[in-house]
């Protein structure tokens, strides 16, 4: 019998993925699973596909199923996909991060009776408390002349070391003395910070058995989407849940797309699960993304042999190589005036949406915005220049002004998932009711309005938001975000003039080029993708170790396999740096694909 919660329409829409063994392998599995998933595979289809399956025919309602992502974007995409299967967002199915994870379904309802010594009520601290903490802890240590560590730096080293003081003194004392100061600056503030929302919820799990055995018994099934990117800490909670807990287990990812170990993720992870007894490994080979030739390009360039194949045997690329000299600003206006232009003629219907510009951090990706700018081209920009940042509440707010101007996406949100989703914001189901009427009348009261964005959202904060945020001390971090993106938008604003409609469609619209980083990319798709500034020292970056070398080589091969149908390299042999320039030559990774691709039509 079908779960109350859930609709048929998986059911015929799971017929589609008979004709692809892996996917259906996946999709039938019955015990844990690893889904080894190249580029452009439709893991995220298998996935949400599956999801639906089990919530309608392997759990009972109030049982449910926790699906945990590296990243808010990916879960609003999933959020997507499962509403129009009609999987109804409600209390048995969780979709988020592992922060949201750990804060929602074991530090709220369980720290106090786990007698965790944390601050009451649960606050999570803005990036302002963050850096002031930080700032306080660099004081304590005496430091003389420049500071030795960046904040992020006693962020892995608590991942690496799963918060362990000893283990962390052991890698590096005095980043561990300086990691005990910024905690007991956040304490004193009455806050604790993302990695522990994490660390502090393992922590939970692990040493209550008690807390072990309700977390298993409210979500039986857990999917992990993008496995490599997420962890030690992901990696011992999902142990814990499945080997010590009970839980199924149905984790997806690419070792090849393990780019993430700056931050203490460890590709070797997936690949170590994916490899025991009890684990059934499905690979999922075919390409539904890109031409054949882009396919062997990107394996080309990670000089490694993976059973990929088009799906489309029949579609032809391009993959050309650029040189621009004088560096970024040559590089952007070459990428404007001809580049472009180019791309766009060479498809009817092409619009700029379906291009994307990659670039290895957000200062490369300057001169091409100016370029942009100065043309009077419309872009998003997704870097750490970005105005605002993407979290659940403003990536809610984008959807509801999608909502109200009718969005520009084939499907776009429904009043029922915005007002479910707004719903799960709070962990008081009391007052579930009366939330679900106060957002349903105010997006009925905005349907069809034209106008401000800045309004817009001056009016969800007014009369949705602060009243939620009173109760809900622990969103204290997103709403600064959306004070960041109300910033954004006001008169004077980067974002000045944005209407509902424009703001609704920032996450991907057809008539905005996509001006990205190489890892906010991850999991994107477009027609043509331009790679820009690939100089020697750029990317990568001069005497990197051998492992952080292999790592970029994964980024330039998550920027090639973004493409469907066109591929352009650019770069100019030299780079300005602080005044002085360097003349290092094209990257180690354009000038090996060259070579190997000659090599291959020899």
């Amino acid at each position: 019998m079908l779960s109350r919660r859930v609709s048929s329409q998986y059911v015929t829409a799971a017929d589609e993925l008979r004709g692809n063994e892996g996917q259906w392998a996946a999709y039938c599995s019955t015990g844990h699973c690893a889904v080894l998933a190249g580029p452009g595979s439709g893991k995220t289809k298998t996935l949400t596909l599956k999801l639906a399956r089990v919530l309608a025919e392997d759990v009972r309602y109030p049982a449910g199923v926790a699906c945990i992502t590296y990243s808010q974007e990916c879960a609003r995409e999933l959020d997507r996909r499962l509403e129009k299967l009609g999987v109804r967002d409600s209390a048995n199915l969780f979709v988020g991060t592992i922060h949201g994870f750990c804060l929602r379904n074991i530090l709220m309802p369980y720290s106090r009776l786990a007698g965790l010594d944390i601050p009451d009520p649960l606050t999570t601290a803005t990036t302002a408390q963050q850096q002031a903490a930080f700032d306080r802890a660099a004081l304590q240590m005496r430091w003389a002349g420049r500071l030795p560590y960046k904040r992020d730096d006693i962020g892995k080293l608590r991942r690496v070391n799963l918060d362990d003081p000893a283990a962390m003194a052991r890698e590096d004392a005095d980043l561990a003395r300086l990691a005990g100061h910024y905690i007991a600056a956040l304490r004193g503030m009455g806050v604790i910070d993302f990695d522990d929302q994490v660390l502090l919820g393992l922590r939970i799990l692990q040493e209550n058995d008690w807390c072990l055995k309700a977390l298993a018994a409210k979500f039986p099934f857990l999917a992990v989407d993008e496995y490599q990117d997420l962890g030690l800490p992901l990696d011992r909670l999902v142990h814990r849940l499945v080997f010590d807990g009970g839980v199924r287990l149905f984790a997806v990812g690419d070792v090849d797309q393990s780019i993430y170990g700056f931050t203490g993720a460890d590709g070797a992870l997936l690949t170590a699960l994916s490899d025991l007894d009890d684990v059934e490994d499905v690979v999922l080979s075919l390409n539904y993304r890109s031409a054949q030739d882009i396919i062997n390009a990107a394996q080309l360039s990670l000089g490694e042999n993976r059973p990929y194949r088009a799906h489309d045997e029949s579609r032809s690329a391009i993959i050309e190589f650029h040189r621009c000299a004088h560096g970024g600003e040559a590089q952007a206006t070459f990428i404007v005036e001809e580049l472009i232009p180019r791309i766009l003629a060479a498809k009817e219907g092409r619009q700029p949406g379906d291009i994307a510009v990659l670039y290895r951090q957000a200062s490369v990706g300057d001169p091409i915005a100016t370029a942009l700018d100065a043309a009077g081209v419309s872009y998003i920009r997704t870097d750490t220049a970005a105005p605002y940042s993407r979290r659940p509440l403003t990536g809610w707010i984008e959807d509801v002004a999608a909502w109200i101007s009718g969005g520009w996406r084939v499907a776009e949100p429904t009043i029922g998932g915005l007002t479910r989703r707004y719903t799960n914001f709070s962990s008081d189901r009391g007052r579930e009711r009366e939330d679900l009427l106060r957002v349903a009348t105010f997006l009925s009261a905005w349907k069809d309005r034209e106008g401000s964005a800045f309004e817009l959202v001056e009016a969800v904060q007014a009369e949705l938001l602060n009243e939620l945020l009173q109760r809900e001390p622990s969103f204290a971090d997103q709403a600064a975000e959306v004070v960041r993106m109300a910033r954004a938008l006001e008169p004077g604003g980067p974002l000045e003039g944005t209407s509902i409609a424009q703001l609704g469609g920032r996450d991907g619209d057809p008539h905005h080029l996509n001006l990205l980083t190489l890892h906010s990319a991850k999991g994107c798709e477009y027609d043509a993708v331009i790679m820009m500034g690939l100089d020697q020292g750029l990317f990568p970056w001069a005497n990197e170790t051998p492992r952080n070398r292999a790592e970029q080589r994964r980024l330039f091969y998550v920027g090639l396999t973004r493409a469907k149908d066109e591929v352009h390299l650019v770069y100019s042999g030299s780079y300005e740096s602080r005044g002085r320039v360097f003349h290092l030559g094209p990257s180690v990774f354009v000038t090996e694909l060259q070579e190997r691709l000659a090599e291959a039509l020899d």
